[in-house]
């Protein structure tokens, strides 16, 4: 665009080449004042010639006052700009007293307030700080700045009684000088400095601050101003358009504006702030399409010079952080003993999407501590190590490393970390364990846990293990073991329980979204749940509201409808799951049933429990306790360290690692076992356990030993004991049996595999089956009898004869059998050994406290 170059005089008539004030005339009209008549051209005190400008207003109170003329055609950005002025002030300055002289400045005198107000560059001493050095200074949104010192005290170089000539330039690309002269012409001092940004210079204003007595003394004159001018005659345009948030959206146009009109019917602007003359931010009623081009329609934009355009559009592409976008991709939770990394804590954070992701406002937390994340940007594909701050030096090394204040501290065992976005949205999380590592020796420290397939952020224990790194690890580049590892199962709820009658708690295996959204995808007894809230900020568990009272005595099912997936789509596993308010369990209401005492190497300990009541009960009530050999008993352990509903007739697990367990044992029912904070201590070769309630009371108890297993085997390192009958007595050597091997050895959480029936019958005496076949296959592996008996004073003798007569074993030897028993025989002789294929025959002998004797004959076959 050609330059012109304009002389204007503040008379009526156009001259040429630079503005020029003189104030000769006796007034001032072409002067804009914040306050009308506080400011007057007069002779009284003038600086040169017979008129000055002069501060008259007489103010009883300490003020400011603000008078200026407009530069509506200068273009600073388009060559260098000269301003040259003098002035006095006739008081030492202070805080409190102190003037300036805006350049530019994008508010007219009326818009000022303390000077803070505006945007723009000004000649002053005291702005802010009060040493008296003349400066040229910055104002920005209210924020004070210096651009360059000129070296000039004004109190002691100037005084009060002189005036001084301020000369200052500036160039297009924002180089500044400035030199300031006495009233004899001779330089005093001068000073350069830069500042390339540029506000809308609209205004050349005077600012002036006094105390209640120090008005009035404030004088200046012969203003000139050279620059580039020129009539705008073109209409505005938009230079930068940037999305700030889901919703808003900041503007930039290479001008002032005075008219703008958007009109997009399909995202409706609400509200338009004005940040400055040149930046509006814009918000909108809906939030934009994430990740998408977006587009902004504008039926009028005008200028302040009335240069009009209609029809404007302008596109942008909002790119904010969805759930695993950025995700937690390795975690150093124990550096010790160093391998090769820095002995410190790290985690490492990647970008999996095709933007760059802001991460402003972000929080990291771990455990109960949190920290915001500095303003920071990640790019697709990048890594950053997230550390303490005074670690980032150790860690730049490996990449790009950014430091938090405090760091929150990892624990070696495990610890839930979590990213949030400024919404408090959950970006990505693990809740990581030292079972992870799948390395004893290397979960012993000095070695990092990354992920495996970064496409299933939300796969937990499945997609983590130690680094192979020689390193250690592989802090801020990919991860050593990177390969493909797909989610392809989601076992769905683990655990619901009542919090009280309305409120119901459920638990997921694994991240679920959307849920707290969708009420109707939860129903308990095919009526859907009024309300779902989040419990977990990993979204795995959730607070229900149940669509009806809860009651005691009665059991209800939760039901997940077909819409529920994990974060992989994964549809679950177990959709229902039962459970109930809970009441307190009583004497023989819960008992054992399959224990695991020896279990094979590097396996756990597991004990199965049965529900013979009618009640539910709260498993996080119960306790196990140990009794040594010598009598001493163990503090209790609870059987649940979160409460968990045991329902009437089922079973249920516990053992310290329930995917070993799972994995071990083939026959398992998994949804049924539970990892168990602790177990009491359970010895390989005999042992005693007590189960009580919350008042200590004992539940069942039982005493185990190695000679219970079925006396054939090999050995029993890994098979575990289960009972014929879950209510049968626990504390009855005989109501034991090895578990059978076509099971696998063990039946954790599912009916025992030597499960022996209760006969139908109505005959006193009763046999499981006529042959029995003892080969541990887990099918008629032993002869249980049923003795149904008249009154509590029976004792009964059961012994074991060939069918030639001759004496094989006494399996019951007077025994209070009260009014009813129950007696296995598993095909043994008396010294253990197993008897040959045959027909034996079993004599039962009963007499009672009333004197009555009675026996029986049965005939039983032993079948090999």
């Amino acid at each position: 665009m050609k330059k012109i170059f304009l002389l204007l005089l503040f008379v009526p008539v156009l001259a040429y080449g630079q503005i020029i004030e003189t104030f000769e005339q006796g007034n001032a009209v072409n002067w804009i004042q914040g306050t009308a008549e506080h400011w007057k051209a007069d002779s009284a005190g003038s600086i040169n010639g017979k008129f000055s400008m002069h501060h008259v207003f007489d103010n009883p109170a300490s003020g400011s006052d603000y008078t200026g003329v407009p530069l509506a055609d200068l273009h600073p950005e388009e060559g260098v700009t000269r301003w040259q002025f003098k002035i006095r002030h006739g008081y030492d300055p202070s805080s409190s007293n102190n003037w300036a002289v805006y350049l530019m400045a994008d508010a007219d005198p009326a818009s000022f307030y303390n000077g803070t107000s505006a945007n723009g560059f000004a000649v002053g001493v005291n702005l802010a700080g009060y040493d008296d050095t003349l400066r040229i200074w910055k104002t920005e949104n209210g924020s004070v700045s210096v651009v360059l010192a000129s070296g000039v005290n004004w109190q002691n170089d100037i005084g009060t009684g002189e005036a001084a000539e301020i000369r200052a330039e500036r160039s297009a690309e924002g180089k500044w000088s400035i030199s300031v002269f006495d009233s004899a012409d001779t330089l005093i001092n001068s000073a350069t400095g830069a500042d390339n940004e540029l506000f809308s210079p609209c205004w050349f204003i005077v600012s002036y601050k006094y105390s209640s007595t120090r008005d009035r003394l404030l004088w200046f004159d012969d203003v000139k101003i050279n620059g580039v001018f020129y009539r705008d005659t073109v209409p505005p345009e938009i230079v930068d358009c940037r999305v700030m948030g889901r919703n808003l959206l900041k503007l930039e146009f290479n001008e002032e504006i005075s008219d703008f009109i958007p009109d997009d019917p399909l995202n409706a602007v609400t509200e338009i702030k004005c940040i400055t003359n040149t930046y509006f931010l814009l918000k909108f009623k809906d939030q934009f399409i994430n990740k998408k081009e977006n587009n902004l329609k504008i039926k009028l934009l005008c200028d302040r010079q009335g240069n009009c355009t209609g029809n404007v559009e302008v596109s942008f592409t909002p790119a904010w952080a969805e759930a695993g976008d950025v995700i937690i991709s390795e975690i150093m939770a124990d550096p010790l003993p160093v391998v090769g990394l820095p002995a410190k804590e790290y985690i490492e954070i990647t970008n999996r999407s095709e933007f760059s992701l802001d991460l402003d406002g972000w929080r990291y937390s771990a455990g109960d501590q949190a920290v915001l994340i500095p303003d920071i940007k990640i790019d697709p594909g990048k890594y950053i190590i997230l550390c303490y701050v005074s670690d980032t030096v150790l860690f730049g090394a490996y990449g790009r490393a950014t430091g938090l204040k405090p760091f929150p501290s990892l624990t070696d065992s495990g610890k839930k970390i979590l990213l949030s976005d400024t919404l408090g949205n959950l970006i990505h999380g693990v809740e990581y364990s030292s079972g992870w590592y799948g390395n004893s020796l290397k979960a012993s420290g000095g070695w990092s846990l990354e992920i495996i397939d970064m496409g299933f952020p939300f796969f937990a224990a499945g997609n983590w293990e130690a680094s192979s790194s020689s390193w250690g690890g592989t802090p801020g580049s990919a991860n050593s073991g990177l390969r493909t590892n797909p989610d392809i199962l989601f076992s769905g709820i683990i655990n619901v329980f009542p919090s009280d009658s309305v409120t119901v708690s459920l638990q997921l295996s694994e991240t679920v979204f959307n849920l707290a959204d969708n009420a109707g995808r939860i129903a308990i007894d095919n009526e859907n749940v009024t309300a779902v809230f989040i419990q977990d900020p990993l979204l795995r568990e959730f607070r229900l509201q149940s669509p009806r009272v809860l009651v005691p005595g009665q059991v209800y099912k939760i039901h997940l409808s077909d819409e529920v997936a994990d974060a992989a789509g994964n549809p679950p596993l177990r959709k229902r799951f039962s459970f109930g308010i809970p009441e307190q369990a009583a004497k023989g209401d819960v008992v054992f049933n399959e224990l695991l005492f020896n279990p094979l190497p590097e396996d756990p300990d597991y004990i199965e429990f049965y529900n013979c009541s009618e009640k539910v009960i709260d498993a996080s009530r119960l306790y196990l306790a140990s009794i040594s050999e010598t009598g001493d008993t163990s503090g209790p352990y609870l059987v649940s360290e979160v409460p968990r509903c045991f329902i009437p007739g089922t079973f249920s697990t516990a053992t310290t690692d329930p995917l070993k367990v799972i994995e071990r044992y083939p026959a398992s029912d998994g949804e049924s076992i539970y990892e168990a904070g602790f177990l009491p201590s359970m010895p390989d070769d005999r042992g005693h356990l007590l189960l009580l309630n919350r008042e200590l009371e004992v539940i069942d108890e039982v005493i185990y030993s190695e000679e219970m297993h079925y006396p054939l085997l090999a050995g029993s390192e890994g098979i575990s004991l289960e009972k014929i009958r879950p209510e049968a007595g626990s504390a009855v050597s005989m109501n034991w049996h090895s578990a059978s091997e076509s099971s696998g050895w063990g039946t954790p959480g599912k009916e025992n595999s030597v499960y022996s029936t209760v006969p139908k019958q109505d005959d006193e005496v009763m046999f499981s089956s006529r042959r029995i076949s003892p080969d541990n296959d887990g099918y008629e592996d032993v002869l249980v009898i049923d003795m149904n008996l008249e009154g509590p004073g029976n004792v009964v003798t059961i012994s074991v004869f060939n069918e030639t007569g001759g004496f094989i074993s006494r399996i019951a030897e007077n025994m209070l059998a009260g009014n009813h028993a129950t007696v296995v025989w598993d095909g043994t002789y008396i010294n253990g050994s197993l008897v040959d294929t045959g027909i034996y025959i079993i004599l039962i002998e009963l007499f009672n406290d009333k004197g009555k004797t009675r026996s029986w004959k049965k005939v039983c076959a032993v079948v090999r």
